[in-house]
């Protein structure tokens, strides 16, 4: 599969899992652009208050034409619980890292745990979320791409550490930004 390196390139059609292991395929999703974090595994507590965060906002996402599709490693335990306790949007199950590889989310090394950031991270996260047990690969970079429904990236942001994700207000305005360009219906 070829990776992506910029915005603007088309992602081949990935099929993904819901909690109860049924195939789930990109294309089903793209009704309107959809907004997908990618968690390093969902009992990561910065990756949990990070869906926090966008379900605070999924409102103006939601309102803006977009939605919000969470993709994880293969814990669906984990992303129950998530969405059990205030995560309002799917959260899907990417076991074999096919999304990821697509869009060139890989593992960071190892030294990064001892970054600042990561630790930032992880203290910024302790008032919003509890740690769970690490069920994927502990060193897997998260990352989050808006994805138009034509399946052409418009958004890709790769983590450097540990709990990297970009601004959620950036995210939404990168989303109104793609929803009120000319020639989408309007919105």
């Amino acid at each position: 599969m070829k990776q992506l390196t910029a915005v603007g390139d088309r992602i081949a059609s990935i099929a993904l899992q819901n909690v109860d292991g049924e195939r789930v395929d990109l294309d089903a999703l793209l009704a309107t652009p959809i907004v997908v974090p990618l968690v390093r595994y969902y009992g990561c507590m910065p990756c949990r208050a990070f869906l926090h965060e966008l379900e605070g906002m999924r409102g103006d996402i939601e309102a803006a034409g977009a939605h919000v599709v969470g993709v994880g490693g293969a814990a669906d335990y984990q992303a129950r619980d998530l969405m059990d306790n205030g995560v309002g949007f799917s959260l899907l199950l990417d076991p074999q890292h096919v999304l990821y590889q697509a869009v060139d989310i890989h593992r960071i090394h190892w030294a990064m745990m001892l970054d600042p950031r990561t630790w930032w991270k992880y203290l910024s996260a302790i008032r919003h979320a509890r740690q769970g047990r690490i069920t994927d690969h502990p060193l897997q970079a998260p990352g989050l791409v808006i994805i138009d429904t034509d399946r052409t990236v418009q958004m890709l942001y790769r983590g450097r550490t540990l709990g990297d994700y970009p601004q959620p207000a950036d995210v939404l305005i990168e989303v109104q930004r793609l929803t009120r360009r000319p020639g989408r219906g309007g919105q």
